[in-house]
């Protein structure tokens, strides 16, 4: 010791000798592979850059709603909330001036965390929270915390993956790629959703120009992150540490819940507007601060600037407030105008985009205007209601007993927990402090005001009767099973008191959901295709079947050609080379308009299709099962037509590929 302290070139060359072995031994002894880096380091980017625009919302949601009079993690969640609404604002805007949009979203990334530097800091401390609160839970509340960890990696790993879902591939993740492509955000006649509010489109046409197509999904998965830790702050503050644990184990003990962030839709972030929206509310209802208020009607504003059925939110919160006028407990117009003039304020831009475009501020929907006439209205439309007399008057046991993902009707496993804890939110009512019957009373309001709308939503259009289009709703959902698991934990059945009985029921619930999650991500492969372990063109195979190696056929016909695909709506992995069937009504519509099937051949080729990629699986699937927007002359003249064409190339008869180049 005493001589390399005296001889620093023998320690230099010491330290040297050593890096070296170890640079030569790794030479021959490669721990991962070139493409194991590559992926590895570009999932790092992705997960860098969606952290670095979730500092830069937060931020901004600081300097605009500081100090809010919330716990730490309610209050961190409701500024990042409102600092991606407004970020998506701004891309909207920047994305009205042609080709600056990609350069524009890289330089206000720079630009914005320095001039937010100190309020970003200052939201960031807030994280503290999430430790504090570890501290603070017991053995029960880690477990069902872990449990809780492990949806969110499965959903992390997911959303790291290609994209897959069906409402993505068609138009959640394309119009925020064919922004970039175009270099702006505009009307795409091809795509009536680009008539939909996209608030959560816009964030993820930033986060792809920052880091590709994934990083759309995984600000998704960051978004219900923050949406159920706002909801646990918030609910161990107003009840306690295991209740609020269990609240947010009622939300995710369901399947569809607790993988849907994954996705790249946008259910996920209205859920989180409408987590925010309850906060606020249960804030303004009891400590009466206007500046809460107003940001009630943002987060309601927001909802509906993210998907148009999230719009109940507004709605349910404008009854809300009118029933506290009602009371006596707020002033009719400066409680209407502190609510009003933010939820509109922050709706609006997207209903004057449609209306300068289209000329239908609600585009695609009851008016016509751009590309939808009446025809197309006709299809897309025309749907009667759902179910019978009990999808009214039993909605929620009817959504938790028959809802089950990715099938009709309900759509979405939403657990047993949110129904079984929440209907028992009564409980122990009495023993609650009168802080805490203020915070149940919203939750109760919010909750039984949104199912009235649902059920009756229902009634109008049986699309309505989704449960994802009431996502916005179900943190007051969580809210009331909070109280339920509270109430139920302090009742006895004799001398056995229940709270270990109410603690099992949720972490089994929790606790299967955590198995079928897991066991759905690895059946997906999603782990191998991050690690590089596995390409990206077989895991889409192996999800997508033969949609995968059909649309890298599609690429490979060259830029010269352009693809017209018929009764397929996802063109994600085709683009710029193809064109959409996205509402399933280009045979019809054409057919309509032209007459004849010769014409519409002739029209398709002036339009400059050189190929045409039909979905016969589809075209089974609706002719059997009876779809009632293509009639059987139609059908016939559509077999007529491709009966005349050159033999098609045969994918199994999923997809047939016709050329149709002289």
């Amino acid at each position: 010791m005493h001589t390399l302290r005296k001889s620093p070139l023998l320690a230099a060359l010491g330290f040297l000798w050593v890096l070296g072995i170890l640079g030569l031994y790794y030479v021959s002894h490669k721990p991962f592979t070139p493409e194991l880096a590559v992926q590895v380091v570009s999932r790092a980017w992705e997960l860098a850059a969606v952290g670095l625009l979730t500092a830069l919302a937060g931020g901004l949601g600081w300097r605009l709603a500081p100090r809010l009079p919330l716990p730490p993690l309610a209050a961190l969640s409701l500024q990042a909330a409102l600092g991606f609404g407004l970020l998506a604002l701004g891309v909207l805007a920047v994305g009205q001036i042609p080709g600056v949009l990609r350069w524009a979203l890289w330089a206000a990334l720079p630009v914005g965390g320095w001039l937010l530097r100190r309020d970003l800091r200052a939201w960031l401390a807030q994280a503290a929270g999430v430790k504090a609160l570890w501290r603070r839970s017991d053995g029960w509340s880690r477990w069902v915390g872990g449990l809780l960890g492990f949806l969110f990696f499965c959903a992390l790993l997911i959303a790291l993956a290609p994209p897959l879902k069906y409402d993505a591939l068609m138009y959640h993740l394309t119009l925020p790629q064919l922004y970039l492509e175009q270099g702006r955000v505009g009307y795409v006649p091809e795509l009536v959703m680009s008539g939909m509010p996209q608030t959560a489109e816009m964030l993820y046409t930033w986060a792809a120009a920052l880091a590709g197509s994934s990083a759309g999904p995984v600000l998704s998965v960051t978004a219900a992150l923050l949406a159920v830790l706002g909801l646990v702050g918030w609910l161990e503050e107003r009840l306690d540490t295991r209740a609020a644990w269990a609240g947010a184990a009622a939300l995710l003990a369901g399947y569809t819940l607790a993988v849907s962030p994954a996705w790249g839709y946008v259910d996920w972030l209205a859920l989180w507007f409408g987590a925010a929206a309850l906060i606020a509310l249960d804030g303004w209802r009891r400590l009466g601060e206007a500046r809460l208020l107003r940001l009630v009607g943002a987060f309601a504003g927001l909802a509906l600037g993210t998907k148009y059925p999230a719009g109940v939110l507004g709605l349910v919160c404008l009854l809300a407030l009118g029933w506290q006028i009602l009371r006596g407990r707020a002033r009719f117009w400066p409680a209407l105008r502190q609510f009003g003039l933010t939820a509109v304020g922050l709706a609006l831009p997207w209903l004057v985009k449609n209306a300068l475009t289209t000329g239908n501020p609600l585009y695609p929907f009851f008016f016509g205007g751009g590309a939808m006439n009446a025809v197309r209205m006709s299809v897309y439309q025309g749907m009667s209601s759902w179910g019978n007399w009990q999808d009214f008057w039993l909605l929620p046991l009817r959504a938790t007993y028959i809802g089950v993902d990715g099938a009709g009707g309900y759509s979405v496993s939403v657990g047993p927990l949110l129904l079984g804890l929440g209907a028992l939110a009564w409980m122990g009512r009495g023993s609650l402090r009168a802080d805490q019957r203020t915070t149940l009373g919203s939750a109760a309001f919010l909750s039984l005001a949104g199912l009235l709308v649902w059920a009756l939503g229902n009634r109008l259009s049986g699309y309505l009767i989704q449960t994802r289009f009431y996502f916005a709703l179900f943190p007051a959902f969580a809210a009331l099973a909070a109280f339920g698991f509270a109430g139920l934990s302090r009742a006895r059945l004799g001398t056995v008191g229940l709270q270990r009985v109410a603690g099992t029921v949720v972490l089994l619930a929790l606790g299967l959901n955590a198995v079928e999650v897991g066991l759905h991500t690895v059946k997906t492969g999603a782990l191998r295709t991050v690690l590089g372990l596995h390409s990206a063109e077989a895991y889409l195979a192996d999800n997508l079947g033969w949609y995968a190696p059909v649309m890298a056929d599609v690429r490979q016909l060259g830029p010269q050609t352009r693809t017209l695909l018929l009764f397929e709506p996802r063109s994600f992995y085709c683009r710029p080379n193809c064109a959409p069937d996205e509402i399933l009504d280009r045979w019809k519509r054409s057919l309509t308009a032209l007459g004849s099937p010769q014409a519409v051949l002739a029209a398709w080729k002036a339009e400059g299709f050189t190929h045409l990629l039909v979905y016969r699986a589809g075209v089974e699937f609706m002719r059997e099962s009876g779809d009632p927007h293509v009639t059987p002359a139609e059908w016939a003249a559509l077999e007529a037509f491709l009966a005349d064409l050159p033999e098609p190339v045969n994918y199994d008869n999923v997809y047939w590929m016709y050329d149709l180049r002289p």
